[in-house]
């Protein structure tokens, strides 16, 4: 039986812990600030000092924290990282990664599992890594996708640099390249996060849609047309006054199966957050419900990607 991805912001949820072909999870659950449907579904990709890489998931209404035997070790420092793919079966499951490292390089690998004869299993790093260019310093950097509300189209790297320009980058997983810089605006120092949110269509036209935090404490969006990425718009979700948003280290936000939306981050405090939104983010959004969860604080210098 092959699985199927399902993509969780940047992360490519499709590892077997989630699928059911391997045992049943020991990660403690813990319910979301705010009641969320069981059928919202986010995740966030985590490295511990040691290179010990996890994530964070939302699912069923419960926030855990998968850490223990998840995967093999990331082969760098990551300063990013994200999953971009996976199959497998109830034996085996192979996984993509795209990530930039401490030394400035932007990364490739695929990373195996194959369950043992003792019911265990093994992980390995499926093949080299691939190192491209040099210069990936950056304040913040998400992936996300264009498209329409049926159709996924290009995936792009979005890269924040320390002085405020984001730019654009295509993004091909299969052969491994960056290509297309583009830069879409100037002017962010204020910027804190960047992280990925649902594409949509704009006039049938493909768009990717980035969440932003802001040092002000504002949450906003960043609509970006595929075809025309310096003509992008922006929209204040929650503004400035008292909502703390400049805590946020990470983020994403994705739709429920249902109804509804979900933003899921990691703040300062090194604790996870999460939101629902039962109608769909919107400017000035008067619905939005949430916090820091009870989950328990990561270890110190546990990084965590939106």
């Amino acid at each position: 039986m092959k699985l199927t991805a399902k993509l969780l912001g940047g992360l490519a949820a499709c590892a077997l812990a989630l699928s059911g072909a391997a045992p049943a999870s020991a990660a403690t659950a813990y319910p979301t600030p705010t009641p969320t449907p069981a059928d919202c579904f986010g995740g966030l990709l985590s490295m511990e000092p040691n290179g010990n890489l996890g994530a964070v998931f939302l699912s069923g209404g419960k926030l855990r924290w998968e850490n223990s035997s998840w995967s093999s070790p990331v082969p760098f420092d990551a300063t990013y990282l994200t999953q971009t793919g996976g199959l497998g079966d109830e034996t085996f499951g192979k996984f993509s990664y795209f990530g930039t490292s401490s030394d400035g390089k932007a990364k490739f690998y695929n990373q195996r599992q194959d369950l043992q004869a003792d019911g265990t299993w093994k992980h390995s790093i499926d093949g080299p890594v691939t190192t491209i260019g040099n210069g990936w310093f950056q304040k913040s950097i998400t992936t996300a996708y264009s498209g329409t509300a049926d159709v996924r189209g290009q995936q792009f790297i979005f890269r924040l640099t320390s002085g405020g320009e984001l730019y654009r980058y295509t993004l091909d997983t299969n052969a491994r390249t960056i290509t297309g810089t583009v830069k879409v605006f100037g002017g962010g120092a204020s910027i804190t996060a960047i992280g990925s949110a649902p594409s949509i269509a704009v006039n049938g036209k493909p768009v990717a849609v980035l969440m932003a935090t802001l040092s002000t404490g504002e949450l906003r969006q960043y609509i970006i047309p595929d075809a025309t990425p310096t003509q992008w718009s922006s929209k204040t979700i929650r503004p400035a006054a008292g909502n703390g948003w400049q805590n946020f280290t990470a983020i994403t936000t994705r739709n429920c199966d249902s109804k509804g939306q979900i933003v899921l981050g990691y703040i300062k405090q090194r604790l996870v957050a999460a939101y629902y939104d039962p109608t769909g983010l919107s400017a000035n959004d008067q619905d939005l419900g949430g916090g820091a969860s009870s989950m328990p604080a990561m270890p110190e210098g546990t990084r965590v990607f939106g």
